[in-house]
């Protein structure tokens, strides 16, 4: 997603609409298994200050994967808000696409150069944080049988478990001494 800064300046201080939905590209197989391209739908507002940026809004991406535990096939849905402010960096670059990326020099916040500010990065990133560690089914999911395989969600396997797990053996026997 591009911001054109010349229509935000004519306006300045106004917030205009922008409704999309935006290719963010594949993020490989440490995130996503299938390594489908992803789309982002954002409703956002933008305003022009002097040297600045200002965006709000809303995002919501699905995301298809497996399930951490059991392995089924599931959708991601991922949404948020956000409130965010761009710095235009003064003198520096010539007309064109401003990537937006973090400050190096103070750390904080986000700068741009150019008469275009490109948000596809920023997103990028927005969603790369709100994946969750794992992707799960349900918070309940029972997972796969060690031992035969079977998806203990859908079937309950005949095999014997063992109550304890061997690592552990030592530690059962400091307790019942």
């Amino acid at each position: 997603m591009k911001l054109d800064i010349s229509e935000l300046k004519k306006v300045e201080g106004k917030f205009l609409s922008y409704n999309t939905r935006t290719e963010l590209g594949s993020f490989g197989n440490e995130i996503v298994k299938n390594n489908d391209t992803i789309f982002l739908d954002v409703q956002l507002e933008a305003a022009y200050v002097p040297r600045r940026v200002l965006i709000k809004g809303k995002w919501l991406v699905e995301i298809g994967g497996e399930c951490s535990r059991c392995l089924e096939k599931i959708v991601l849905v991922l949404k948020e808000e956000l409130y965010d402010q761009f710095t235009q960096l003064k003198g520096i670059g010539e007309p064109g696409e401003g990537m937006a990326r973090t400050d190096g020099q103070n750390g904080e916040g986000f700068v741009f150069s150019g008469d275009m500010l490109d948000l596809k990065e920023y997103f990028r990133q927005l969603v790369i944080m709100s994946m969750p560690l794992r992707m799960l089914c349900s918070e309940d999911c029972r997972g796969l049988c060690p031992a035969c395989g079977v998806n203990r969600n859908t079937e309950e396997c005949s095999c014997r478990q063992k109550s304890t797990d061997p690592r552990w053996a030592m530690l059962q026997q400091i307790k019942k001494e």
